[in-house]
């Protein structure tokens, strides 16, 4: 799996990872983000210039053990449900001021609301008015208390037994996000406590993720390791709050963003995905496709990026994979490659697009 070449027939960017499999198989994760920017509010997604890379790393806003998680790796080897993610600011429209704003997600089934307000230095004081707040987890209920007591939902945030917020750049004394309907922040969580407001990534050590890595115990150290535990979910691996996952996404789905750019109303639909895959094994030629599993949003810059990937599994004693191949070809193309011949395109022959607006 270490020698399998990866060609990327794309206009957007990708990535290969060798892991093993929770049954301990080698396997080869191939991994594509397609970029997209828009122009205005009311200007159609097109290609951005710049592709978002491949992130191999998490990124977290700050200091890594008090913060939180801005973007996490996309080496994850499976996500069984699509992840909608937002980065951005509550923003007042036309550059005015208020002192409490709601923000609002709607795509497929997600219509989730947050209610913005401004810094108080305390729940009976009025809140100072804002025209742009940063839509981040520092400034939802949580934190840490000084005797190390923290909200495991949300250890950077503000409120939890008078926790200040980690980002000492943050001067409220208490949340200024929180859900708009607090009957939809505890249905969020079901069974549980009601969980912190915001858009972004939940990270791996924050409940209600943490449980569904499963169980790494006495057992598991003498028969399992280092494979992951037999209770082990694959929905840790989905990083949106649940209330921010849905079953699939296919594209030309219409997304509305509400109070997050100046205009106030930023409504688009998601780009069509048309990437072929193609495994030249040493005795065959095997094609497939992507499927969305991740929308990340950045909301300040107008950009959308789709994340996809493919694991691939290779039985042992089986002829081996060689190449990966991303995009649209021709038969013979594959052919030359499966036989390492230099091939050469028609004079103006294009290949088709690999995608639609």
């Amino acid at each position: 799996m270490f020698d399998v070449a990866l060609v990327n027939r794309t206009p957007f960017s990708a990535a290969t990872h060798v892991q093993v499999d929770r049954d301990g198989q080698e396997m080869l994760l191939a991994v594509m983000c397609a970029t997209f920017q828009a122009a205005s509010d009311d200007a159609p997604l097109t290609l951005a210039e710049v592709q978002a890379p491949v992130r191999d790393l998490d990124l977290p806003r700050g200091d890594p053990t008090r913060s939180s998680i801005a973007f996490e790796t996309d080496l994850a080897p499976l996500k069984p449900r699509v992840d909608v993610l937002v980065h951005g600011h509550a923003t007042v429209p036309r550059g005015g001021s208020t002192g409490e704003l709601e923000v609002a997600l709607r795509i497929a089934d997600i219509d989730k609301r947050l209610k913005v307000t401004g810094d108080r230095a305390g729940p009976r004081d009025a809140p100072r008015p804002f025209s742009r707040l940063p839509l981040v987890y520092e400034r939802a209920f949580g934190g840490s208390a000084p005797d190390g007591d923290c909200c495991r939902e949300n250890p950077v945030g503000i409120g939890h037994r008078g926790a200040s917020s980690a980002d000492p750049a943050v001067a409220s004394a208490m949340p200024n996000i929180a859900y708009a309907d607090p009957r939809a922040a505890s249905a969020s969580n079901p069974g549980g406590p009601q969980l912190p407001a915001g858009f972004g990534i939940v990270a791996r050590q924050w409940l209600p993720r943490l449980p569904l890595a499963g169980t790494y115990d006495q057992h598991w150290l003498d028969t399992v390791w280092p494979l992951p535990p037999d209770d082990f979910d694959p929905l840790f691996h989905q990083t949106a709050p649940r209330d921010q996952q849905t079953a699939r996404i296919v594209g030309g789905e219409t997304v509305e963003l509400v109070h997050m750019t100046p205009s106030g109303l930023w409504r688009f639909r998601l780009p069509v995905l048309d990437v072929p895959v193609h495994l030249i094994h040493a005795d065959q030629v095997r094609q497939t496709r992507w499927a969305v599993d991740t929308v990340e949003i950045d909301a300040d810059r107008r950009q959308v990026t789709l994340k996809a990937r493919q694991a691939i599994r290779v039985p042992r004693q089986s002829p081996p994979l060689e190449c990966v191949v991303l995009g649209p070809v021709t038969p013979a193309w594959l052919r030359a490659r499966q036989q390492r011949k230099v091939w050469r395109p028609r004079a103006g022959a294009t290949p088709p697009p690999c995608f639609h607006p």
